[in-house]
């Protein structure tokens, strides 16, 4: 998330709302694919709406999308999130122009704006230094992203980013809590170590060696199953909002489907 102070380093200075205009006419990109061509490593993180449109657009599942090498799972800011795989470039990028333009993704769409997030909602800013074009025209920001429900979609992406933090939080308590406890296990006497291990059904003899040796390894063993519970999140949020399909049919737009699931996500988290 960038800090209000940070704004004048990477933008404009200015705050925009979809309504207003920005430099970001390009003529629609012609003889220039260099952002698609550049390696950015993880940078373009895709949404679970991201992933809903590319299913939609190449008729592939999200597990074809992995297989094929056009998507990848990495660690960002400490969670797992699916992205585009850029390091030679974007993978749809044919003949020098986007095979999926309709259905690209919702970085795709901005740049070169970004978000900055605040309390509630966000505001969108230009980033200077991104796109090569030094002779842009203005265009008003909710025709630039051509978002079919803008209001919905930006609803949906504040709730996504509201996610993010609580699942990033989730995850911070479980190794925290683990930490803590780990540090109070090492500081137990004898006496107080033996009553632990009984409560939590550990059977050790009462020995020196024995109660030494649990005074170390039982800690560790906490820290295991504290990532052990870490990968069960993330692969239940991997799981329910992205791997399994969303209904294209139209009974249930994306937004109403996401919504459900992530309540049942929420529910499921909290109890890991």
């Amino acid at each position: 998330m960038l800090r209000y102070e940070d704004i004048n380093d990477i933008s404009d200075g200015r705050l925009y709302r979809a309504e207003d205009k920005a430099l970001l006419g390009t003529n629609g990109c012609k003889g220039c694919s260099h952002c698609c061509r550049s390696d950015m490593g993880a940078s373009i993180v895709l949404t679970p709406y991201d992933i809903y449109r590319l299913t939609l657009g190449t008729g592939k599942s999200f597990d074809e999308l992995l297989v094929n090498m056009l998507v990848e799972i990495s660690l960002i800011d400490g969670i797992a999130l699916p992205h585009l795989k850029m390091d030679g470039g974007c993978g749809f990028l044919v003949d020098e122009r986007c095979s999926i333009h309709e259905y690209r993704p919702g970085i795709c769409r901005l740049f070169p704006l970004g978000r900055l997030y605040k309390d509630k909602g966000f505001d969108y800013i230009l980033q200077t230094g991104q796109c090569i074009r030094e002779s842009r025209t203005p265009v008003v920001i909710s025709d630039w992203l051509g978002e079919e429900d803008l209001p919905k979609n930006e609803a949906f992406i504040n709730k996504w980013h509201g996610f993010l933090e609580f699942e990033k939080k989730k995850i911070n308590e479980i190794r925290e809590f683990t930490a803590v406890e780990a540090e109070r296990i090492k500081g137990l006497a004898d006496k107080e170590l033996l009553e632990y291990a009984s409560i939590v059904g550990d059977d050790i003899e009462p020995s020196e060696e024995k109660l030494q040796s649990y005074r170390k390894e039982k800690p560790e063993e906490l820290y295991e199953e504290a990532e052990d519970r870490v990968k069960d999140l993330m692969k239940i949020v991997l799981s329910e909002l992205y791997m399994q399909p969303y209904d294209q049919s139209g009974d249930k737009d994306f937004y109403e489907q996401f919504n459900e699931k992530l309540k049942s996500v929420i529910r499921m988290i909290r109890t890991v």
